[in-house]
């Protein structure tokens, strides 16, 4: 580090340690500063808590999440395209549905409604893998765009404001307590946080001017949300409408009458006593 860093770094300290130990005050960056980093910290923390809701939303299972990221990783390594999708819980139903309608085939009206939903549900499961793809495109990653771009930029423009000012203050108390005129070292640390006030406020500004970009960010989620729960809807709907005619078929073409109980053959009765006599007559 340059011996002229190194002595700027060394005041800044100095300046933190007596505002924070000694009870310094430093220069006031006014009231629409403070209010403007406040809404930039209340966004910075809505984009994380609403970036992890949603992805727990769209694929719950944290461990099934890593497992799925990991192989997608490995995959775009070795060039693949075809990566492999989260495992929803739809696709294991599907997978056990068919499994025991091939395995009660013999039972050909349940076997063939089994199958019909094994494959109504693996089509919700590509309609979800659909709708999971679109919020990703749509709106996580516009969210993780400007958590990664935006507010990293505001953070860091902050950090140099805050940095500036500490250096600017510590000037102007060694100025304070030796009595001596400004010189230009002062006008100089002066200038450079006034010149970061500005662009860090301008740069805040303009990004709370984004709200339009914001709610269509959100109108994307929404929309791929309702894609989803419409094709299930249908889907689920159709099944139904299927396995009702199954239900009818399977009822015509039954042996008896549905809650009909066979009768059993008539046991003839044990008598005791009538057994014991003929047992001693024998002896």
């Amino acid at each position: 580090m340059p011996l002229l860093a190194l002595k700027k770094h060394i005041a800044r300290g100095n300046q933190f340690i007596s505002e924070k130990l000694g009870g310094a005050k430093g220069t006031d960056k006014g009231s629409d500063y403070k209010q403007l980093t406040q809404l930039i910290d209340s966004y910075k923390a809505y984009y994380e808590n609403i970036q992890r809701r949603v992805i727990d939303c769209l694929e719950p299972n944290p461990n099934a999440r890593k497992r799925a990221w990991a192989s997608a990783a490995v995959q775009k390594i070795q060039g693949n395209t075809n990566t492999e999708n989260y495992p929803h819980a739809e696709k294991f139903l599907s997978d056990c549905f068919l499994e025991y309608g091939r395995q009660l085939s013999r039972q050909q009206d349940l076997s063939l409604a089994l199958i019909r939903c094994g494959e109504a549900y693996s089509r919700i499961v590509d309609s979800k893998n659909q709708s999971v793809d679109e919020t990703k495109s749509g709106y996580l990653k516009p969210i993780s765009e400007t958590l990664n771009q935006d507010i990293r930029e505001i953070t860091m423009l902050r950090k140099k404001v805050e940095n500036k000012r500490l250096t600017f203050d510590h000037r102007k108390n060694v100025l304070e307590r030796t009595n001596a005129q400004p010189d230009q070292a002062f006008e100089e640390s002066k200038n450079q946080y006034e010149e970061a006030l500005t662009t860090s406020t301008k740069a805040m500004s303009n990004f709370l001017d984004s709200e339009v970009e914001q709610i269509e960010a959100l109108f994307n989620f929404v929309t791929a949300q309702l894609s989803f729960y419409q094709d299930t809807a249908r889907i689920l709907s159709d099944l139904r409408g299927e396995l009702q005619m199954k239900r009818d078929h399977a009822r015509q073409n039954t042996p008896y009458p549905v809650g009909f109980k066979q009768r059993l053959p008539d046991i003839p009765s044990f008598d005791p006593d009538s057994t014991n006599l003929q047992l001693e007559a024998k002896i």
